[in-house]
């Protein structure tokens, strides 16, 4: 009996102590949740989660999160432009600024709503370009449950991609 008490206190100690080593992945910061926090759809770019919501009546926004998920200011990136792709239709520019909070960069659109149009969004993360290219389906606010698309997030750059820098888009 002391022998399997011993084993179990053994497997317990174990598992306490893997756990916090698997949550603390990305330079000993926990790793947060991908879930949208805004109805858009999540991507990563190293350590940068990068919400982008399109509004079925029209406004594109951008949200940004650090690895734990902790809101990051609307400044930690600059550069925003959004572009909007409709079948059959000219390509619509987004001009995007920051909020007034500064929470956010927001730009307003004409309303996305048709199948097949597609969502272009770049900005600069440490001094890396970056562009996301997106089905705007998996971003627009008012689906219930947004597609699984296989979305596109890399920096312009030749050195860096998303094949190859520290982590995957999600």
């Amino acid at each position: 009996m002391k022998a399997m008490s011993l084993v179990r206190s053994v497997a317990l100690a174990g598992l306490l102590f893997a756990v916090p080593l698997a949550l603390r992945a990305h330079n000993g910061v926990v790793h947060g949740d991908h879930d949208a926090h805004h109805g858009g759809f999540v991507m990563m770019y190293r350590d940068l989660h990068c919400e982008v919501v399109a509004s079925t009546t029209g406004g594109v926004q951008l949200y940004l999160t650090d690895a734990a998920r902790v809101d990051l200011p609307a400044a930690v990136v600059s550069d925003v432009t959004v572009e909007i792709e409709r079948k059959g239709a000219p390509l619509e520019s987004v001009p995007m600024k920051i909020s007034a909070s500064g929470d956010f960069w927001e730009g307003k659109s004409k309303p996305v709503v048709a199948q097949g149009t597609m969502i272009h969004a770049a900005f600069v993360f440490q001094r890396e370009p970056v562009v996301v290219n997106l089905p705007a389906s998996s971003v627009m606010v008012k689906s219930k449950k947004p597609a699984a698309p296989a979305p596109v997030a890399s920096p312009l750059s030749p050195k860096s991609s998303m094949g190859n820098s520290e982590h995957h888009g999600h």
